[in-house]
């Protein structure tokens, strides 16, 4: 896929891999994280490690979960959404 001379490809993985998380998979090891998301085990492991330091994941032994802190891109995109709709109802 071909991207635009802006795209930081670290950002698309760390995003794929707060993406490999879901209902059906809750929890993850280096593992699992690299295999869902087609990337070496290393780096894997240095995106994981980094959205845990920076809050979006928790840490048990070997298994990440996502943490509450990933919840506040979604509330900050449906207040936006209310405002919006708020807005052209004015």
């Amino acid at each position: 896929m071909s991207h635009g001379r802006h795209f930081v490809r670290s950002v698309a993985r760390a995003m794929a891999v707060l993406h490999a998380f879901s209902a059906d998979r809750p929890e993850l090891t280096l593992s699992e994280a690299a295999k869902a998301t087609g990337l070496d085990r290393a780096t894997a492991r240095r995106l994981l490690l980094t959205l845990t330091e920076l809050g979006y994941l928790t840490r048990h032994h070997r298994v990440f979960r996502l943490a509450p802190r990933t919840m506040e891109v979604g509330r900050a995109y449906l207040a936006g959404q209310a405002k919006l709709a708020e807005d052209h109802q004015s």
